[in-house]
């Protein structure tokens, strides 16, 4: 988002969508609420309006099929055609109209699609440890710490408790994300973190800087065999990481572990 862009009464579409998913509910906006106030700016309501969201009118809705023209848009009785008028200017301009309403749809609904259409073929790409590059980082450690030299500025050291994971991808511009598969064969927690940095044995420094937000943290307890998760922001960084993929052939992560485990408890993709 360009700097001078400032998001509407501070909403922010990540933050909210991390929330719903936390609390597991439908957004509901507090600035433009399902009543009359938000049809009329003033005087005297106009017809009935009821308020539905697409899953409450048909049981397989779409928003549009077969794309979408200017001539698709239609006022009705609301009064509303500052809104109607703006539909149609995004209309005639595809790639602009998908970004608007995929950003709105996704925030309180999820458009179904229809039962019969095959579904893709579902991929499992593993995370798989990068012994040399998890190596490289730690002499980086070691050599300092022989040398008595410091860190540069803003440089992220490799830590014992960390370790360098890869991604090789697959089909990169036909990936989407569906679901994280992480099992511990023991209590304890794993922190995954991406990096925008391309890694190669010769790397240039790591620094904190090339860490991406958010991060997935998964973690079991004593005593339970089920796993706990940040859904919200892991899901974030999921639909994240088929972005990339489609830029990028490889992706690396920064794996933390603590409470007690190692890379040989964890199973993740």
């Amino acid at each position: 988002m360009f700097s001078c862009v400032k998001p509407y009464e501070n909403q922010n579409y990540s933050a909210l969508k991390r929330a719903c998913l936390r609390r597991k509910v439908l957004f509901e906006d507090p600035n433009f609420p399902a009543t009359d106030d938000s049809l009329y700016y003033k005087g005297s309501p106009g017809p009935t309006v009821r308020w539905k969201r697409p899953k409450d009118i048909c049981e397989d809705p779409r928003l549009f099929v077969d794309g979408i023209s200017s001539h698709d848009l239609h006022q009705g009785q609301v009064g509303n055609c500052w809104f109607v008028a703006a539909c149609s200017s995004l209309a005639s301009r595809e790639s602009l109209w998908q970004k608007t309403v995929e950003a709105a749809a996704a925030a309180s609904s999820k458009w179904a699609m229809a039962e019969d259409e095959p579904k893709p073929s579902q991929l499992s790409m593993p995370l798989v440890l990068d012994r040399d590059l998890t190596k490289q980082m730690r002499l980086r450690m070691e050599s300092l710490t022989q040398r008595g030299q410091k860190r540069q500025d803003g440089e992220k050291l490799l830590r014992p408790s960390e370790s360098v994971y890869r991604i090789d991808f697959i089909q990169q511009h036909r990936l989407q994300f569906e679901r994280w598969d992480v099992v511990l064969d023991q209590p304890g927690k794993v922190t995954i973190t991406g990096t925008s940095q391309n890694w190669t044995p010769d790397l240039t420094n790591l620094m904190t800087r090339q860490l991406l937000d958010p991060a997935a943290i998964f973690w079991r307890k004593e005593d339970s065999e089920a796993m706990d998760w940040n859904e919200a922001d892991a899901l974030e960084f999921g639909e994240r990481l088929s972005d990339l993929a489609k830029i990028r052939k490889v992706m690396y992560f920064l794996i933390t572990f603590s409470e007690g485990l190692e890379p040989a408890n964890l199973k993740a993709s």
